[in-house]
């Protein structure tokens, strides 16, 4: 892909303010939390949904670009950081647990997303699966497996879907019988562009609910799981980056 030295309409960035490697959460504020783990970082821009942070972790420079609600404005971010030089996508995510054996605060590696949003169909149709990609996964699951120890994490598909407050119970119904662990709103979107775009995209979840188990938690003791869930998925996701970095360079 050759390189868009122009400032980017939505990002606000140019060739040369991010690194190659890209945190992408959806919540701003989230964003801010990845950049404050790292050793080093700097605010590089702020517009709409997207703000962008880089800086470095063990000798790495990574980037972070929050990327809003949804498939369209995740689509937009991931395009306008591939123009100026990003190649390897990590989304850092929340997602709702979809399995009985999944409690809330959980952290999962999505391999594979059920595409039930409407953004990957205007890249690539239907047939075409929505995939992870092989090099980012396996860095994932292996930092996971070195940062959480004897602790566990699930490995799993996501089912991507547009509509937060509607449920189809026939497809949910359904899908219990797969290997479908959370459910959320960017990863189908995000797996159909990296393969439209030959870029490598990979995504790590916490959860924050979870619409199978019967016994449900307040909505406090719900974020409060999940803040100590996040945290585990922003160093698992650093941490894949600065392997992967290493290893290439």
């Amino acid at each position: 892909m050759a390189y868009d030295k122009t400032l980017q309409k939505h990002i606000r960035c140019k060739e040369g303010d991010v690194s190659p490697y890209v945190l992408i959460p959806g919540d701003p504020q989230r964003a801010k939390r990845i950049a404050e783990a790292f050793d080093t970082m700097e605010k590089i821009a702020e517009n709409r949904e997207y703000v962008v942070y880089t800086g470095t972790k063990d000798g790495v420079r990574m980037s972070v670009c929050s990327t809003g609600i949804g498939g369209p404005s995740a689509s937009i971010a991931i395009e306008e950081l591939a123009k100026i030089g990003a190649h390897t996508f990590i989304r850092v995510g929340s997602a709702g647990g979809r399995r009985e054996d999944i409690p809330v605060g959980s952290v999962v590696v999505i391999n594979a997303a059920v595409r039930g949003d409407g953004t990957s169909k205007e890249y690539l149709p239907d047939i075409y699966p929505a995939i992870a990609n092989i090099d980012v996964t396996l860095a994932l699951m292996e930092s996971a497996k070195n940062y959480l120890g004897n602790e566990e994490f699930y490995v799993g598909t996501s089912f991507t879907r547009d509509a937060y407050y509607m449920q189809n119970h026939e497809l949910n119904k359904l899908l219990l019988d797969t290997d479908v662990a959370v459910s959320e709103m960017e990863c189908a979107t995000a797996f159909i562009v990296g393969s439209k775009r030959r870029l490598r995209v990979g995504a790590i979840v916490g959860t924050d609910s979870n619409i199978i188990k019967k016994h449900q938690f307040s909505l406090e003791e719900k974020d409060r799981l999940y803040m100590e869930a996040e945290k585990k998925t922003i160093a698992i996701a650093i941490d894949a980056i600065v392997r992967m970095a290493k290893k290439e360079d």
